[in-house]
């Protein structure tokens, strides 16, 4: 049972370690490392609008074999995608250069100076697919990787434990900073001095200022906490060092190392046009052909 209960806290969090059983879960760390790599190499060369969808919606996939509910998903994406309809808003009106041979799709309003440009909108929905395959894909990541198993898992390609030790550090204070920035601001509204008393730009600073003051100066307390621990455990006094538990590659992830290849040769040899396979055709002249 407290097991249980630690594992529903860790939902709560971004990027923290929600332990589980799934495909994902079994999976060796490195193997879902290629797979971020390959993905994001991928992501950047797309251009096409309809691809880049088609490659959220494998991802989307790959959330439910991970067991991750879509209303956590969309609790832990609901600030980003906020940030995102704000984003295509300002970059369809301000992203765009001006030219000739530009393609106006319509005028907002009926006016002349009011110009819905096909090249901001492309740019625009592109990025915001961009960003959200990417943080999604570190979701699915993060939910279903233990920390101490990335960090055993680099051991064993031989990386000094040194900086392993230190990059898992690194990770496992993402859900912290998380956190203590909750705390505090649970203890600012505690003593009322919460969002709702925010009614002025002035005060709204104030209580921002504060909550990012108070929130690095427990992190950076707990840091030197943490630096101090390891001197006084002579951490990093022998070159090598014996760990109790061994991440080894297995069968699972041969298979699913050589489908990410195979995809990702697949997706390049389909952009370089080296496959008898017709291009897919453009949003632009899809939206046309319909209305």
């Amino acid at each position: 049972m407290p097991n249980k209960n630690k594992a529903l806290d860790h939902k709560k969090y971004l990027f923290a370690y929600v332990p589980g059983n799934s495909l994902i879960h079994k999976l060796n760390p490195i193997s879902k490392i290629i797979f971020l790599v390959l993905l994001t190499i991928i992501t950047f060369m797309v251009k096409s609008l309809i691809l880049l969808t088609i490659i959220f919606i494998a991802i989307l996939g790959l959330v439910l074999v991970s067991k991750i509910s879509f209303k956590n998903l969309f609790r832990k994406l609901k600030f980003i995608i906020i940030l995102l309809c704000f984003s295509v808003i300002l970059n369809i009106f301000f992203n765009a250069i001006p030219s000739g041979n530009e393609t106006v799709i319509f005028y907002l309003f009926n006016l002349s100076f009011l110009p819905i440009r096909r090249l901001a909108v492309y740019y625009a929905l592109k990025a915001s697919l961009i960003i959200l395959i990417l943080f999604t894909s570190t979701i699915i990541y993060s939910n279903t990787t233990s920390p101490k198993d990335f960090l055993y898992s680099l051991i064993r390609l031989k990386v000094p434990y040194r900086y392993c030790f230190s990059l898992m550090v690194g990770i496992r204070y993402i859900p912290l900073i998380e956190q203590e920035a909750k705390t505090i601001a649970l203890a600012q509204r505690a003593r009322g001095f919460g969002l709702e008393k925010a009614n002025s730009v002035k005060k709204a600073y104030k209580l921002i200022f504060e909550r990012l003051v108070a929130t690095l100066i427990s992190i950076l307390r707990k840091g030197h906490i943490t630096s101090i621990s390891m001197e006084n455990r002579c951490f990093g006094i022998h070159k090598k060092r014996t760990n109790l538990k061994i991440i080894k590659f297995r069968l699972i992830d041969g298979v699913f190392i050589f489908f990410c290849i195979f995809a990702f040769s697949f997706f390049i040899l389909y952009l370089l046009q080296s496959l008898p396979i017709p291009p897919l055709p453009s949003l632009y002249h899809l939206f046309l052909t319909i209305f």
